[in-house]
């Protein structure tokens, strides 16, 4: 009997012992599940919130500052093209701020730059602010810009347009026609009036364009903006190549302004990586052998073999390259 009861006895206290171990485990367990789902409504706006800001896309009316500081060749251009492209598809984005600091570059590529810019005119204001310099190409790309804001040490202006070639291919063309076999009399050959002719036709299309952005603020007229001068902040804003002396935070301002989906100062900025040039912007690949005017000849040739190059190449930069017996050439001399 006394061994039966024992064993009675001993046999609930075991009993009870385990489910006081598992009675611990289940409330350990409980309090371990109400702490995650407490931190992960504590955390979760958070992450979230991080995760909008960083994509740009937090639903908030955004101004997207986009900086250019590099010339306008075809790799910076491309970046900015890019950029434009991320603020016209991003429904967040209400208005772009152009920051730039660029003495332009090859004329296609300007192009492709004013293009891009032109495109994001249409579709929400943008705002420029020239950083340091937006000369030729440079200044080619911003023209559509609604509103314009220079330092009083910016540089803008410059509207022109340079051609250079090499040397040998103007000088010896006539020799290249008997020496290689062409399908027509024009074919890879040039002279002086080719090139003076198809520079004029890029410059007056580049006058024509800024003459239809800017011309109701211009002081200047044709002529004057043909000249091709380069101005410092406070002329510029005289005469109509910019409108207004301010800094970056007086173009993200003006561009929130001018903004449908933005009122009063609720928006947020969103700053673009800058785009920078890869190595140095590099106008001409050789020294210049003659300088013309307008026309820059570099020697471009070989010691052996047979080597086909592009015979010219246009720019809309600010600055040539000059040799110390280089002759100024205007459009009336001969």
């Amino acid at each position: 009997m006394t061994n039966l009861h024992e064993g009675v006895v001993r046999s609930p206290v075991c009993m009870v012992d385990r489910t006081d171990s598992t009675t611990t485990t289940t409330v350990l367990y409980v309090i371990v599940v109400v702490v995650a789902v407490l931190i992960g409504t504590v955390l979760a706006p958070v992450v979230w919130s991080a995760t909008q800001s960083a994509s740009g896309d937090s639903g908030d009316p955004t101004v997207s500052v986009i900086t250019l500081r590099a010339g306008t060749d075809a790799g910076p251009v491309n970046d900015i093209k890019e950029d434009l492209r991320q603020a016209r598809t991003n429904e967040s984005v209400e208005a772009v701020v152009l920051r730039i600091d660029s003495p332009g570059g090859a004329v296609a590529s300007s192009e492709e730059f004013y293009l891009a810019v032109n495109r994001t005119a249409a579709q929400m204001p943008v705002v420029a602010y020239v950083e340091g310099t937006a000369a030729s190409g440079g200044y080619f790309g911003i023209a559509p810009a609604d509103r314009i804001f220079v330092k009083p040490s910016s540089t803008v202006g410059s509207i022109g347009v340079i051609v250079s070639a090499p040397l040998s291919t103007v000088e010896q063309s006539a020799a290249q026609s008997k020496t290689f076999l062409r399908t027509g009399p024009d074919k890879a050959t040039m002279d002086k009036d080719q090139l003076r002719e198809q520079m004029e036709t890029l410059h007056n299309a580049f006058v024509d364009t800024i003459v239809k952005h800017r011309g109701a603020n211009l002081s200047l007229n044709r002529s004057g903006v043909a000249h091709g001068e380069a101005y410092i902040g406070p002329t510029a804003v005289r005469n109509g190549f910019a409108d207004e002396m301010g800094d970056l935070n007086s173009a993200i301002a003006e561009a929130a302004t001018r903004a449908d989906g933005i009122e009063g100062d609720q928006y947020n900025v969103d700053y673009n990586d800058p785009v920078s040039p890869s190595g140095g912007t590099i106008v001409l690949s050789e020294d210049p052998a003659k300088v013309d005017g307008n026309i820059v000849y570099v020697d471009g040739s070989d010691d052996g073999g047979t080597e086909f190059q592009q015979p010219y190449e246009f720019h809309a930069v600010w600055g040539v390259p000059v040799t110390e017996d280089a002759r100024e050439v205007t459009n009336e001399s001969e």
